[in-house]
């Protein structure tokens, strides 16, 4: 049993708690049973430690099983050690790292029809988190996303998106412009959404390859996104909100688009 926080390997999860770390090593941290069992399932689950309290459940038992089963490397860590590391109040028991998919944006491009979904500035993790979590769940190919916008690897968006970072392909890039540029030229629609403009969502037609640009909670899309994009949409508003936040916002345009390819499929 690990014990000390000075352990090599303590400090390593540690370490993965800043965003430097998690960039340089290309690895970040999950904690909890459900996510640790989806990473386990995938196979981007990388090393594990745990406490007694992850054998007190069932579900917490059977897991450490898999994982023994699945010759992870795994170590026990006392109770102490578990909630110096612990990123949630009441901790299950369980801590590991894991390594995002591999993927780039040129697999994007070789998807049949692809829906992507870019993130201009998105600051929020958790509204990145529920972003990656409603594209999955939607059925969409990818996500871009941009400098300066939120890590994630951050342990809010992972939490957020409920296991769909195992799922979801998801790329970042320096240059939004170039990128819009470069979907343009390989015939993919892309669709800013955009506090009052004109054309609502549904007015879109998203049966063909799109890319829809979702922009910063609060200052929107860059002028000059909006300007390359090739329609600009918006979502009615009939009470007295101003707008809706960026991942609701994803979710109501993204599930137009769904419905639009399940009847033209259908």
């Amino acid at each position: 049993m690990l014990t000390s926080p000075d352990n090599p390997k303590i400090k390593y999860f540690s370490l993965l708690k800043t965003k430097k770390k998690r960039t340089s090593s290309g690895k970040f941290l999950i904690e909890g049973i459900h996510l640790v069992s989806e990473a386990l399932r995938v196979g981007q689950l990388e090393n594990v430690i745990y406490c007694s309290h992850l054998t007190e459940k069932f579900d917490g038992k059977a897991l450490l099983g898999k994982v023994i089963s699945s010759n992870v490397p795994h170590e026990e860590v006392n109770i102490k050690i578990m909630k110096q590391l612990s990123q949630v109040e009441s901790p299950q028991g369980i801590i590991a790292i894991a390594k995002p998919r591999r993927t780039d944006l040129g697999s994007l491009f070789e998807i049949e029809n692809p829906s992507i979904v870019i993130a201009c500035g998105i600051q929020d993790p958790g509204n990145l988190g529920t972003i990656i979590r409603t594209a999955d769940a939607a059925g969409c190919s990818g996500l871009v996303i941009s400098s300066g916008t939120a890590d994630p690897y951050n342990e809010k968006a992972i939490r957020a998106s409920s296991g769909s970072i195992f799922h979801l392909n998801i790329v970042k890039v320096d240059d939004i412009i170039d990128l819009i540029t470069s979907l343009k030229r390989r015939g993919i629609k892309v669709i800013s959404a955009v506090v009052g403009a004109d054309k609502k969502y549904y007015e879109i037609d998203y049966k063909r390859p799109f890319a829809l640009v979702i922009g910063n909670e609060g200052q929107g899309l860059p002028e000059a996104v909006e300007k390359l994009s090739d329609f600009s949409v918006s979502i009615p508003i009939m009470g007295g909100a101003e707008s809706l936040n960026a991942a609701v916002s994803s979710a109501v345009i993204l599930y137009e688009a769904l419905k639009q390819r399940q009847e033209y499929a259908g």
